[in-house]
């Protein structure tokens, strides 16, 4: 997921939503989990 972001900013028309889409779909519900820890680590 590290390079998602290069990928899709410099991909233009070369980006697979496939892929995108089963990364947001695999990645997503692991950070919204630890979203709370971090969100309490920085103090918010």
């Amino acid at each position: 997921m590290r390079g998602m972001r290069n990928r899709i900013a410099h991909g233009y028309f070369e980006i697979n939503l496939d892929v995108v889409w089963g990364t947001v779909q695999t990645a997503l519900p692991v950070l919204l989990e630890q979203l709370p820890a971090v969100r309490q680590d920085c103090g918010q």
